[in-house]
């Protein structure tokens, strides 16, 4: 974030009901509240409970379900008929984030490096990710489709409370996206399919963090912090753009690619509570904050080695080097409030494999390997990220010809990693070095639900 101041029916018309979807006001509720990441940085790769199942290896090629308006449109040509589905992540995230040292260096402990104290912290609570999918052809050959796709493709709530070490670094984090994606595709030949949408994004962002009071006696405490909160919102427009080729009948070749979007936020910043000299640094004023999220390109394959077994991969590449600072401009003519954030694009490699045990049951498995785009230097408890290793299996089950039920379990692995930053404080007053030891992992239940008709 650079942010300046969060089985075919031949001959049936393809009848209404996508637009319908858009009237889900309960849904998109739901999706501004969807929380912390799953995967590095703050992007939820959480959009197909299937893909779940099989740590997201060879998505952008596959076209097995109405999520692929999400990882790759042109795969809505490989459907066998309309479909609508809803699908559920409950991402259960634990970090510890202990103490390591951190210490007040200000007028008030005589320029004497000071333990101030602080619990330890635990930002993550439990939360639902849905997602809803609509697609059908529009002609009676089935080479035109039309599809919709509500998600929460970036997303991030962290709280650690007032009374924690690291809040003159952060207290709370939030970052919400709803993204709307109206998608076409176009079966071009028997080998080539292709598809995009535009990305239709709602952003909401709010950070707040304590100041310390670099005058207070023997060091700072929550009773003298201060207290920064800066908030805002943006819609903004992006697009994405797929290719499936089918060199042979017994494989595929996925390319995505989605855009890159800036949110230029809009809302509210200030400072408050700070007491004594330093009262006069209290303000409240307008701010705006550009928020600037990856672009994010796909490359997957998937080979049936035989009419049951089928064999995945896929590599994600992600440009969070758009990501460099914090920027909060204000108003009433203070400087801007910058932090450097100094993210680096990563990649994403998985693989996996599906395996047909029979009409009714699909069984899937995948591992894939996440690297994180924050640098050791710059890396805050706002995302306290590293490199993961993801361990997943999932499982389908055609009820019906016209009902599914998709479900999937992930284990996410998170490298130990360390947190070193300096706090400047107010006025030329001192700074407070906070430091913290990181141990986090992530678990993910799936549950998804599609009807064909």
């Amino acid at each position: 974030m650079h942010a300046r101041p969060p089985r075919r029916h031949p001959g049936r018309a393809a009848a209404a009901s996508l637009p319908t979807l858009l009237g889900l006001p309960a849904l998109a509720a739901a999706l501004l509240a969807a929380g912390p990441a799953g995967a590095a940085g703050f992007f939820i790769q959480e959009q197909s409970v299937k893909g779940v199942g099989r740590a997201f290896a060879g998505e952008a090629a596959l076209g097995s379900d109405a999520s692929t308006i999400f990882t790759n449109p042109a795969g809505m040509t490989r459907l066998d008929g309309r479909q609508v589905q809803l699908g559920g992540h409950v991402l259960i995230l634990k970090a510890d984030l202990t103490d390591a040292g951190s210490t007040a260096t200000t007028l008030g402990t005589g320029g004497a490096a000071v333990r101030y104290g602080g619990a330890n912290g635990d930002p993550f609570d439990t939360t639902p990710v849905p997602n809803f999918y609509a697609a059908m052809p529009v002609d009676d050959d089935h080479r035109v489709w039309l599809g919709v796709g509500i998600s929460a493709p970036f997303g991030l709530v962290a709280d650690y409370g007032d009374g924690w070490f690291g809040r003159y670094d952060s207290t709370k984090t939030e970052l919400k996206t709803i993204d709307i994606a109206p998608s076409i595709a176009f079966k071009a030949s028997d080998w080539l399919s292709v598809g995009g949408g535009l990305d239709i994004q709602y952003a909401e962002a709010t950070l707040e963090n304590a100041v310390a009071n670099g005058l207070a006696p023997g060091g700072p405490s929550p009773a003298t912090d201060g207290h920064a909160r800066v908030e805002g919102d943006d819609w903004s427009v992006g697009y994405n753009l797929g290719v499936i080729f089918t060199p042979v009948p017994q494989a595929r070749i996925g390319l995505h690619y989605r855009s890159a979007i800036s949110h230029d936020l809009k809302g509210t910043a200030s400072l408050t509570d700070l007491t004594g000299p330093l009262a006069a640094a209290n303000f409240r004023s307008d701010g705006q904050a550009a928020l600037d999220l990856p672009a994010v390109a796909s490359a997957a394959v998937a080979v049936d080695v035989t009419d049951r077994l089928t064999l995945l991969g896929q590599v994600n590449f992600y440009e969070w080097s758009r990501f460099d600072e914090i920027r909060v401009q204000f108003s009433n003519g203070l400087p801007d409030s910058v932090k450097t954030q100094n993210y680096e694009d990563s990649w994403g490699v998985s693989l996996g494999a599906e395996y047909r045990l029979d009409p009714a049951w699909t069984l899937r498995g995948g591992v894939q390997w996440d690297q994180t785009p924050t640098v050791d230097e710059y890396r805050t408890t706002r995302t306290p990220d590293a490199d993961r290793l993801w361990l997943a299996a999932g499982a389908s089950w055609e009820v019906s010809d016209w009902i599914g039920i998709d479900m999937a379990y992930a284990h996410i692995f998170v490298d130990d990693t360390r947190i070193d930053l300096i706090e400047p404080g107010i006025g030329g007053t001192g700074q407070v070095n906070v430091r913290a030891d990181v141990e986090s992992s992530i678990d993910i239940v799936s549950l998804q639900a599609r009807l064909k008709f």
